[in-house]
């Protein structure tokens, strides 16, 4: 199964956008298998696909609605209804992904309370506890044997978390804004994919698909800056050939009711469905191109 993840250690590049375009398009129009995962306790991706809900217990935090498939009338006080991608943390019963409106397309949601209390974990135990548990989920027969990828969008830092999705992924890639903060998270992306590259065995490498240009202007410090990254010999070989705007379409499709829902079902001639296809469109090349 191939594991991809849009990270960087920078908030606001854009990482949840280009996953959720990669879940959309991977399983809408690739017709592949996806399971989306939420490994950021702001749980923006889960919000993209469900109706997440205040936390009673932590109201500045978001926690699954009732699972569709949840008779409190079935169930033998194991399960509350809720499943999380967390509770790999617990050894709880609640990791059932939830359909969304596309079909071949499932999610586990986050919740923000459990990732947090996960990733404050002592530095003793973070490996054990922590960075190997996304892998040993990804690994299970049921999960291999019902989707063909999963898609995992990262929480905006180099913590704990971060770090177990870079130790579960087979591919990552890195979005940026074309700005001076959010260039210095590349570079903290790529040491971090460097170390992990260094421990792997050859027979399971972590694949680097390319920086990805994200939420693009075309003013003169978005031009200066992408041409930098071009020039520099170290790095240039990574940047993507394409950009992918910052275009007010997107930020309508994730509004309640929005119709229609993806940036797929908009006419051809939408500049942000074209953009979204060509970028897409190189990265699942990329990554079943051993297929």
């Amino acid at each position: 199964m191939k594991i991809i993840a849009p990270t960087n250690n920078k908030g606001g590049v854009g990482k949840t956008k280009v996953s959720v375009l990669l879940a959309e398009y991977l399983s809408k129009v690739l017709k592949k298998r996806v399971l989306a995962i939420d490994f950021d306790p702001q749980c923006n991706f889960s919000q993209r696909f469900l109706q997440m809900e205040i936390d009673p217990a932590s109201p500045e935090g978001k926690i699954p609605p009732l699972h569709p498939d949840y008779n409190p009338d079935e169930e033998n006080g194991d399960w509350d209804g809720r499943g999380s991608i967390a509770d790999i943390f617990y050894n709880q019963s609640g990791t059932i992904p939830y359909p969304t409106y596309i079909e071949n397309l499932d999610i586990m949601p986050a919740h923000a309370a459990k990732l947090l209390e996960a990733e404050g974990v002592r530095k003793s135990e973070v490996v054990e506890k922590v960075h190997k548990q996304i892998g040993k989920f990804l690994e299970s027969s049921d999960v291999q044997s019902a989707y063909d990828v999963a898609v995992i969008d990262t929480a905006p830092s180099k913590g704990p978390l971060t770090v177990s999705v870079i130790k579960a992924a087979t591919h990552i890639v890195i979005p940026s804004v074309m700005e001076e903060q959010p260039i210095q998270g590349i570079y903290g992306m790529l040491q971090l994919w460097m170390q992990e590259s260094f421990r792997r065995q050859e027979t399971r490498p972590l694949e680097l698909i390319g920086i990805l240009p994200n939420m693009f202007r075309q003013i003169n410090l978005h031009k200066e800056m992408l041409e930098s990254l071009r020039a520099n010999e170290a790095i240039k070989k990574y940047v993507m050939p394409f950009e992918l705007g910052q275009r007010a379409v997107f930020a309508e499709l994730d509004a309640e009711g929005a119709i229609p829902k993806t940036v797929f079902d908009l006419p051809d001639s939408n500049l942000a469905k074209q953009e979204a296809i060509k970028v897409c469109k190189y990265i699942t090349e990329r990554i079943f191109a051993n297929d």
